[in-house]
């Protein structure tokens, strides 16, 4: 794939619409709103139910705006990228204790892993927990495998989950308690270097993941899948390429939380869910500003989930005590409120829908960003998708080899 093209085509298409899904919709709501072409939000507004969920599916149907359909279209095209289709299937043996999460994101890994480890001898995993992916690897492929992670106690019980299904040729696995950090750390950094080393992070948590690749320069082989793009730190971690300093997008805190967004499919019960959910914050939001405009914006929190099962009054008082307020209101008022401002919180919620169209090219361009990063470090580089969507919606995976 030519990482820079692909960069540069989806600058193109994402840079002049950075006011919308640069900011955050309801902090700067009404005003917000206008970053919104009327044509999409009309056509938003005449979709019914199942026009929603195709819309949040990331589907058009109707007749949508032209504009609104091109952008989508080359989004879509944009941000195809070829599937690992491999899987290496775990035994029963091997598969007990694990998710089904796990089992599927292991097996896939292990099949990537198995035609591209010709000349690896020696493997490190950060954030290996229990160290599973440690133990199948070693088991697998052979390796020396050093798994590494700051919580003590999980790798204690993979030490005893170790020792209780160990093969009678014994593991080479071993577990170091550490955190991975930028800078000097010789108890681990040579565990990283060397054509005969393989360096491992599945779902590395934020600025992790660049760590990682940064440690892992002279290994033979890198296998990386970030997450929590969120916690990412501008402009430190974003770009880190050369190309990617030449053609930056202006990514916010608001637009890095956008790219951890991205289950394309729910259920009807988890998309009648997540409408619950965004009216009762949405009206508490209307609500707060109304009664409470010195307060600025009130972050309601998470609640708890029985909460978004009842009426919105028992919602918003619950906010309200929470955040030491009081609204002067009765239920019934409450209640109230939240009907008479349905249309508005709507509206709100089909703006969100649209935002979220955004939310796969924003972390498609900063795994390009991260892959040019590889390129220009002497690695060849793929970037693929590894999970599936509904089961591990962080999927995108980067494989760096110093050999074909």
């Amino acid at each position: 794939m030519d990482f820079q093209a692909r960069l540069e085509a989806l600058t193109h298409q994402l840079l002049p619409w950075s006011p919308l899904w640069s900011c955050s919709i309801l902090q700067g709501w009404p005003e917000s709103g206008a970053a919104y072409p009327e044509e999409w939000r009309a056509y938003a507004r005449s979709l019914d139910e199942a026009g929603e969920r195709q819309l949040d599916q990331g589907a058009l149907v109707d007749v949508p705006p032209a504009s609104l359909r091109a952008l989508l279209g080359a989004l879509e095209e944009l941000t195809a990228l070829p599937w690992h289709e491999g899987v290496h299937p775990l035994s029963v043996t091997e598969r007990q204790g694990l998710s089904d999460k796990k089992t599927h994101e292991l097996e896939r890994v292990l099949s990537l892993l198995g035609p591209r480890t010709r000349f690896i001898r020696q493997a490190a995993d950060i954030g290996g927990g229990m160290g599973h992916l440690a133990r199948l690897c070693a088991r697998t492929f052979g390796w020396t495998f050093h798994s590494i992670d700051r919580d003590a106690a999980l790798q204690d019980k993979g030490r005893r989950w170790l020792a209780r299904t160990r093969p009678s040729g014994g593991d080479t696995l071993c577990f170091i308690q550490a955190s991975v950090e930028d800078g000097l750390q010789p108890r681990i950094d040579p565990l990283f270097s060397g054509q005969d080393r393989a360096s491992i992070g599945l779902h590395t948590c934020g600025p992790l993941a660049l760590t990682q690749l940064r440690k892992s320069q002279g290994a033979g082989l890198v296998l990386n899948i970030g997450c929590c793009y969120d916690k990412l730190e501008l402009p430190r971690d974003y770009p880190v390429s050369r190309v990617g300093s030449a053609h930056p997008l202006p990514f916010t805190p608001k637009a890095l939380a956008l790219t951890t967004r991205g289950r394309p499919w729910k259920s009807d019960a988890e998309f009648a869910r997540m409408k619950r959910v965004y009216a009762w914050r949405f009206a508490f939001h209307l609500l707060s500003k109304r009664h409470f405009p010195e307060q600025g914006f009130v972050r309601a929190g998470d609640a708890p989930r029985g909460l978004y099962d009842g009426p919105f009054a028992a919602y918003a008082l619950d906010r309200l005590e929470r955040l030491g307020l009081d609204a002067g209101m009765t239920d019934a008022q409450l209640d109230a409120f939240e009907m008479s401002v349905r249309a508005e919180t709507r509206e709100l919620l089909l703006c969100h829908l649209l935002r979220d169209r955004f939310a796969r090219a924003l972390e498609v361009v900063l795994l390009l960003d991260r892959a040019m990063l590889l390129e220009e470090l002497g690695f060849q580089v793929e970037l693929l998708q590894l999970f599936a969507p509904r089961l591990s919606p962080r999927n995108l995976a980067l494989i760096a080899s110093r050999s074909a």
